[in-house]
């Protein structure tokens, strides 16, 4: 990699940019990379100065929801959670799917956002 230089009053510096890629990023990429930010600085750094970083951020992202999708099928078949039970009791339902949905983030949180 060959490093171009600007002649700035008497001295030289380097001219480091940056390039940006657009992805979009669901829920997990944002918090992964906001706790990069945060508590990883280092890994952060050496990922954003080699070019590399939107692209582990992206499978973090991926591989969460991914993990989450299949995490939620699991644990609505383990639970018993049908569309019929969605017609007979609808607040159980809704009280089950939000306690999958807090246990599934417990997880994905621990393996993979503040990992």
């Amino acid at each position: 990699m060959k490093i171009e230089y600007e002649k700035v009053g008497e001295y030289y510096l380097p001219n480091l940019t940056v390039k940006e890629k657009k992805i979009n990023l669901s829920k997990y990429g944002r918090m992964k990379l906001q706790y990069m930010k945060k508590y990883q600085k280092i890994l952060y750094t050496n990922l954003l100065s080699s070019g590399g970083l939107y692209e582990y951020v992206e499978t973090i992202d991926h591989q969460a929801n991914a993990l989450y999708d299949k995490l939620l099928v699991d644990m609505k078949r383990q639970r018993n959670i049908t569309e019929e039970l969605k017609e007979e009791n609808q607040m159980l339902r809704i009280q089950e799917m939000n306690n999958i949905d807090a246990c599934i983030n417990e997880i994905i949180y621990d393996e993979y956002i503040y990992n």
